[in-house]
């Protein structure tokens, strides 16, 4: 008898701390456990999601031919200015370098760059400013690069500078042919039909 009265004081016990646990909020209720919770929703909108997932959207590919060279003092010139003799079998000429490239610029939107205040989206109406087209890529193979003329002797890292500025002037032509104006058009185009493929009526794309 003593041993279960000792078992209902220990029960009674327990429910009583648990009682002043739940009332001091120290852990919940059981109406606080089986209650409905609030449904937390990501606020990032998908829309914005689904044109970043296209990342770089390229819309321009310009393919060209570019001519890069340089010139330098020969070692016949370098002789003649250390000791004066010159000799008529030896040319005085400046050693050359020239090189033709073949390669293909590729410019567009870099659809990751849009930010959330950039598009504005209200029933089937949806406007979206794109970030400015620019050159994306300037890609040259190896096996495009042909050597046109080479005098004299020249290292690695001189070869890699005329391959460098036959990049540049391909870039640099491709700029003065207005690329990034043909890309931009483009690429407003191309949102549009997608904007307009995801259900919206009302479009309105701009720079």
């Amino acid at each position: 008898m003593r041993l279960f009265r000792k078992y209902i004081l220990i029960i009674l016990t327990l429910f009583l701390v648990v009682f002043l646990l739940q009332r001091l909020k120290v852990i919940p209720g059981l109406n606080d456990i089986f209650a409905p919770k609030e449904v937390l929703i990501e606020n990032t909108p998908l829309l914005i999601k689904e044109i970043k997932e296209m990342a770089q959207m390229i819309t321009i590919t310009a393919y060209d031919e570019v001519v890069a060279d340089s010139i330098k003092g020969s070692a016949y010139d370098v002789v003649k200015a250390l000791t004066g003799i010159y000799s008529a079998q030896f040319s005085p000429a400046m050693d050359r370098l020239v090189i033709i490239a073949k390669g293909r610029v590729m410019a567009g939107t870099d659809l990751l760059a849009i930010e959330e205040t950039d598009i504005f989206t209200e029933d089937d109406s949806v406007s979206l400013r794109l970030p400015r087209a620019r050159i994306l890529e300037v890609v040259i193979n190896p096996s495009d690069i042909s050597t046109f003329t080479e005098t004299g002797a020249w290292s690695n890292d001189a070869v890699t500078m005329v391959k460098i500025e036959a990049r540049t002037k391909m870039e640099q032509r491709a700029l003065d042919k207005n690329i990034l104006s043909l890309a931009e058009n483009r690429s407003k185009l191309l949102m549009e039909n997608f904007l307009k493929t995801a259900g919206f009526e009302k479009i309105n794309v701009y720079y």
